[in-house]
């Protein structure tokens, strides 16, 4: 289920002050071709992107191996409402696709609220 562009209509995942981390088991060993997941941006509202997302991938749900590092580039300082699927196109097999997406972290000194902690919001993780 996708997230409305407008956060505040649901759909999304809300995490303050950490990063967010899930690991998806598609139920048996299958080609993955593509990895990707839903982040939101709304400054005003202490929501930043993520600084990156990794996806790592496994065959028995403990030892995973990075296929895609993916780095944000909205704008950490653009107050426009963003959405964006951060992602790649993989070519690869796996049973467990693991999901992490580093927290912007402590709010700039420029921000109303400086000092404090950013959120992440996602909607979906996608896999094909």
């Amino acid at each position: 289920l996708r997230g409305a562009g407008n956060w505040r209509l649901g759909g999304w995942q809300g995490y303050q002050g950490t990063d967010f981390e899930a690991i998806v088991d598609l139920g048996s060993k299958k080609p993955v071709r593509k990895v990707a997941a839903g982040f939101v941006q709304d400054v005003r509202s202490w929501i930043w992107m993520p600084v990156e997302v990794v996806f790592s991938v496994s065959d028995d749900g403990s030892n995973f191996r990075e296929i895609s590092r993916v780095k944000n580039t909205i704008p950490v300082n653009d107050y426009e409402m963003r959405t964006a699927d951060l992602g790649a196109k993989v070519s690869t097999s796996a049973r467990y696709v693991k999901v992490k997406a580093e927290n912007f972290g402590t709010i700039p000194q420029w921000h109303l609220g400086a000092g404090g902690q950013a959120y992440i919001f996602v909607d979906e993780i996608i896999v094909e």
